[in-house]
């Protein structure tokens, strides 16, 4: 029996919750499971990431693949990393999985708003010329 780890789905029309779940790879999504592994709620506004570390190993270790997404899930809670630790022969005893950190990010910037940027910066630059020039023009002239 080929097993995934995967997420069903639960919850409210609109309002979906998922459960991630070790389960046969040929019953439907929302079918029986053999045992639930982890939660995930996209519905907030940092989504909620549950996995209990020792079951996921487990299954990881007898040979369940994760689905697409819940091999994402696992990146970001750092399961995977100590799956691969495991399965490079190095101890894990006593880690505990550590997110990573989310990324920052950047706001586009349109084209007029890049010419803006630009402009001031020609602009500082020429100021920054413009006042060497100055301060060595009034230098002799005190001496």
């Amino acid at each position: 029996m080929a097993t995934v780890i995967r997420l069903a789905r639960f919850g409210k029309r609109h309002n979906p919750i998922y459960r991630a779940v070790v389960i046969d790879s040929r019953k439907a999504r929302d079918d029986s499971f053999i045992e639930q592994v982890g939660f995930y709620n996209p519905n907030l506004k940092k989504p909620e990431i549950r996995f209990e570390q020792e079951k996921v190993l487990k299954w990881l270790q007898t040979g369940a693949q994760p689905s697409d997404t819940v091999r994402s899930l696992l990146k970001k809670v750092g399961i995977m990393e100590l799956f691969h630790e495991l399965r490079a022969g190095r101890s894990i005893e006593g880690k505990v999985a550590t997110p990573k950190a989310d990324k920052a990010k950047k706001a586009k910037l349109g084209p007029k708003a890049l010419a803006k940027i630009e402009a001031e910066k020609a602009a500082k630059e020429a100021a920054a010329a413009e006042a060497p020039a100055e301060a060595t023009a009034e230098a002799p002239a005190e001496a």
